[in-house]
C-alpha cells in the first residue's frame, strides 16, 4: 500500500492506494491536537505502507511532526511534494516555482493526466479558492487565489461590530443578518469562480473546467457554468507523482 495524504489548512485527508486503486480512506479536521496526535488517530491501525506521499500547505511544523511520526512508527521516510519548474508534462509559470502551493501543483498534474494535452481550468474550492489555467502544451498560464466562504465570513465577524458570529442559511434573499452573511459568502465565491473562469476562457480559449475541493458540495449547485467534478483530484495527482 502507498499512503497518500493531503494536509490542508482545515483538515487532513488520506487514501491508501493498492493496485492502483484507492482502497482505504479517512479525514479529520485539525485544531487543538498536535500533528503527531492527529497522525496517530488517523493511521495507528493501518498496516505499514511501502511509501508515504504527502502534499501539505499547513507549514513547517506539520511537516516535521508528521515526518517524525511516520519514521518512528513505520520506518518509512515521508515524501513531501514541492512545486518544481516542471514535472509530469506540465511547466510552472512562477519565477520561483517552489513558492507555488504544492496542492495547486498536484491538482494540475492530475488534470494533465486525466485530460491529456488540452486546455483546462482547475478550480480547487477549500479554505481558499484557487483557479489555475493550464494550456494544452502543459504550460501553466497563471491563476488567482480568492478567500473561501469561511474566510469571508470570518473577515466580516472580525472587522465589523454589528455582525455577531452566528450560523446561518446561505440564501440568495437572506432575511436576517446571519443569513445575509452566509448567502453573501456563498454567492460571492460561486460568482467569482464563474466570472474568473469565463474571463480566462475569453482570454485564452475554451477548455475543460475541473472542480475539486471540500466546499464543492456547497458551491457546486450554485455555479452557472459547466464544470467537471473531480473530488479525488489531489489524490490522483499524488498517485501520478508516485508512479513517475
Amino acid at each position: 500500500m502507498i499512503l497518500l495524504a493531503d494536509v490542508g489548512n482545515s483538515r487532513i485527508k488520506w487514501v491508501g492506494c493498492e493496485g492502483g486503486e484507492f482502497q482505504r480512506r479517512g479525514r479529520v479536521a485539525h485544531g487543538a491536537e498536535s500533528w503527531s496526535e492527529l497522525a496517530a488517530r488517523l493511521w495507528a491501525d493501518l498496516p505499514r505502507p511501502a511509501r508515504v506521499l504527502i502534499v501539505s500547505v499547513a507549514g513547517p511544523a506539520a511537516r516535521v511532526e508528521l515526518s517524525a511520526w511516520v519514521e518512528r512508527n513505520w520506518a518509512v521516510e515521508a515524501e513531501f511534494v514541492v512545486s518544481t519548474a516542471a514535472a509530469c508534462g506540465i511547466r510552472n509559470s512562477y519565477a520561483e516555482p517552489e513558492r507555488m502551493g504544492a496542492d495547486r501543483w498536484v491538482a494540475m498534474i492530475a488534470a494533465r493526466a486525466l485530460l491529456g494535452p488540452q486546455t483546462c481550468y482547475v478550480v480547487d474550492c477549500v479554505t481558499a479558492v484557487t483557479i489555475d489555467a493550464l494550456a494544452a502544451d502543459g504550460q501553466h498560464l497563471g491563476g488567482v487565489i480568492v478567500p473561501g466562504m469561511r474566510l469571508m465570513r470570518e473577515a466580516l465577524y472580525r472587522e465589523t461590530r454589528q455582525i455577531p458570529l452566528e450560523t446561518g442559511e446561505p440564501r440568495l434573499f437572506g432575511r436576517s443578518t446571519r443569513d445575509g452573511v452566509w448567502g453573501g459568502a456563498l454567492y460571492a465565491v460561486a460568482s467569482a469562480i464563474d466570472g474568473i473562469t469565463e474571463r480566462m476562457i475569453a482570454s485564452h480559449g475554451p477548455g475543460v473546467r475541473l472542480l475539486t475541493g471540500g466546499a464543492t458540495g456547497v458551491v457546486g449547485p450554485h455555479l452557472r457554468g459547466e464544470y467537471r467534478l473531480e473530488p479525488e483530484l489531489i489524490f490522483t495527482g499524488l498517485k501520478v507523482i508516485a508512479n513517475a
